[in-house]
């Protein structure tokens, strides 16, 4: 029962966010943001790291991400976003798990890093990101986690972070664990790095998050990764 206490606190802060967020008082836009940001993408962290107790499901981690997956899709279809952001971050937390019970090596997480975080650029800048974001909010509400504001119902102002953004953060976190790597540090680091760049898009548009996200956790990790970057993993 303790194990439930962390990732069901984490979900009911979601949920309280965002169902009473508009009718607190609206500072000024960028503090807004700021301060959002930080609760619903801390909650959101929590909640991936309540779940880690769940990575020796390996292979079995798809069926909760699948549950997850109907729960979304029916919550953002019923315009339920509070519940919607639940599932999601369940949905990506499962798979982020997933796929790093699979990484054998340590150093094929620099690989992962490097790779996705090139791809998030160019997704961002010219790809299927762009393309997302110019359809406007009602395609974007399907991909993202929304950061309901202070003073503002969800139908007038929000920020996106993509659901893709936060399994990159449960596959680091759950590689962390997987390789005695600095699992604590790397989840501050990791949040801390998704503040950073919703800071940063308030002065321009919507930036990618995967690059800062994969600097936060390699930078943590460094001294370690190169150790032990030829080690196996060790058995589940």
């Amino acid at each position: 029962m303790r194990r439930l206490v962390l990732p069901l606190g984490a979900a009911s802060v979601l949920l309280v966010w965002g169902l009473g967020s508009r009718f607190l008082p609206a500072p000024p836009v960028r503090l807004d943001v700021m301060l959002s940001s930080a609760v619903v993408l801390s909650a959101a962290a929590a909640l991936v790291w309540g779940m880690l107790p769940l990575a020796p499901l390996g292979r079995r981690l798809p069926l909760v991400a699948l549950a997850a997956f109907a729960g979304a899709v029916a919550s953002v279809w019923l315009g339920w976003v509070p519940a919607a952001n639940i599932a999601k971050v369940v949905l990506a937390g499962a798979l982020g798990l997933w796929i790093a019970g699979e990484l054998e090596r340590v150093g094929w997480v620099v690989i992962v890093a490097a790779v996705s975080a090139a791809v998030d650029v160019a997704s961002v800048a010219v790809g299927p990101t762009r393309i997302i974001l110019e359809r406007g909010p009602m395609v974007v509400g399907w991909f993202t986690i929304a950061v309901t504001w202070m003073g503002y119902p969800y139908s007038e102002a929000y920020t996106g972070l993509g659901t893709s953004d936060m399994l990159f953060y449960a596959l680091y976190l759950g590689a962390a664990r997987r390789f005695g790597l600095r699992a604590g540090w790397s989840a501050v680091a990791m949040v801390a790095s998704f503040l950073c760049t919703v800071a940063l898009a308030t002065y321009w548009t919507a930036l990618p998050a995967l690059p800062l996200l994969s600097a936060a956790f390699l930078a943590v990790n460094a001294d370690l990764v190169v150790r032990r970057r030829g080690a196996a993993a060790p058995p589940a």
